[in-house]
């Protein structure tokens, strides 16, 4: 009996566990470090080089969404990769963000689908993250590893 109970607690306490890790709302972090960890830990074709926010901005379509600080990184254009990592405002400023990057994603895919096909199998699977007042783009060829390190800020 003691045994079963025993099971019971450690089954309930790894739930818990599981449990609250899905629903844990952002700490604060460096947006820099992030983009940097993503930059550098990533193997990406292209040379991907910082953008300020209001470039960025312009074809990102951010108009109306309060960002309080911004890390990008654009390639060429040869390629789809990028890195789009933002803190915001409000977590509502947030989530007009994610919106905003999965347009960016979307009209990627459309301008790609004749310039350089190759390059929808990374759209396809960009990672877009949101959680709190972040929200966070990844267009590489290693969308796993960009989850974990994603997953490592937020």
């Amino acid at each position: 009996m003691m045994r079963k109970n025993g099971l019971f607690v450690i089954a309930a306490a790894t739930a818990a566990l599981v449990l609250g890790a899905c629903g844990k709302k952002a700490a604060d972090f460096d947006v820099d470090a992030l983009a940097s960890d993503l930059n550098d830990k990533i193997t990406y074709e292209d040379t991907l080089m910082p953008l300020d926010i209001d470039t960025a901005g312009m074809f990102l379509n951010l108009s109306g969404i309060d960002i309080t600080k911004a890390a990008i990184y654009e390639g060429s254009g040869a390629t789809a990769e990028e890195i789009v990592v933002m803190e915001c405002a409000t977590e509502e400023d947030a989530q007009k963000a994610a919106e905003a990057l999965r347009t960016r994603v979307a009209e990627q895919i459309e301008s790609f689908t004749d310039y350089v096909p190759e390059e929808l199998t990374k759209l396809n699977s960009a990672v877009i993250k949101v959680n709190g007042r972040y929200a966070v783009l990844s267009v590489s060829a290693s969308p796993d590893d960009a989850g974990s390190i994603i997953a490592g800020y937020m």
